[in-house]
């Protein structure tokens, strides 16, 4: 009895109550990214064991378990895993007409930018795809991905990218992202005291730390030392 004691003791100090973690999923890249797999996500999310989670999905995709195809971490984890647990979810993208109305922005952003500049738009996903191998092929651990480096790296990467494209491309993205951050916040104070995961795409997770760091309303969890602490 003392040891399960000393043991559910030493498990709430690591991973007390309140602590928020944020961390990236990479959608269909989890299956050729060995260092992040769909198993790594699921131990990831087993150790942190969330009292409630902040999905990067919209609450109807949630309601519905429907999500855009290449989101393979929901139907393969996320989704099973609410299911056995019973743990409460939340969406944090943006739903109904503001998700038509960034998204279609979006869209004409980065047409509008592939037919003024081809080249420079075939640069960009090439350089994109480039950068994604070469930060897999330095990933050894899920630690990795969700690292200071990492983020400095995509936090490059979306600079260029938004300034490439243009002040709408730009301007949506903020947008969304701090409707993430937002979601988040409204979770927090809804369930005071609950261990709270948030999952977010990789290339918004430095832009949503960035939004809640700057409020100063929500413990975020430095979750690289985390990981590594955990051996993950």
């Amino acid at each position: 009895m003392m040891a399960a004691a000393s043991a559910a003791a030493t498990q709430a100090l690591a991973n007390p109550p309140g602590d928020v973690f944020v961390i990236s999923t990479l959608y269909a890249r989890h299956r050729t990214v060995p260092a992040y797999g769909l198993a790594a996500l699921q131990r990831l999310i087993d150790a942190v064991k969330p009292e409630v989670l902040v999905l990067d999905v919209t609450p109807t995709e949630l309601r519905d378990r429907k999500v855009w195809p290449g989101k393979v971490e929901y139907t393969e984890v996320i989704f099973p895993y609410l299911d056995a647990t019973g743990a409460p979810a939340f969406g944090s993208e943006p739903d109904g007409a503001l998700f038509t109305e960034l998204t279609g922005a979006a869209g004409q952003a980065y047409k509008a930018f592939g037919e003024r500049n081809p080249a420079g738009a075939k640069a960009l996903d090439e350089l994109k795809q480039a950068t994604y191998r070469a930060m897999a092929a330095g990933w050894a651990s899920a630690a990795d991905v969700n690292s200071a480096k990492t983020d400095q790296l995509v936090a490059a990467m979306r600079e260029l990218e938004e300034g490439l494209v243009g002040g709408a491309a730009a301007r949506v993205q903020q947008q969304w992202d701090q409707h993430h951050a937002d979601r988040l916040r409204d979770v927090v104070r809804a369930h005071p005291g609950k261990r709270v995961l948030m999952l977010v795409g990789i290339e918004s997770r430095h832009r949503v730390l960035r939004n809640l760091q700057s409020a100063g309303e929500v413990r975020i969890v430095d979750t690289e030392a985390w990981l590594r602490r955990a051996g993950l």
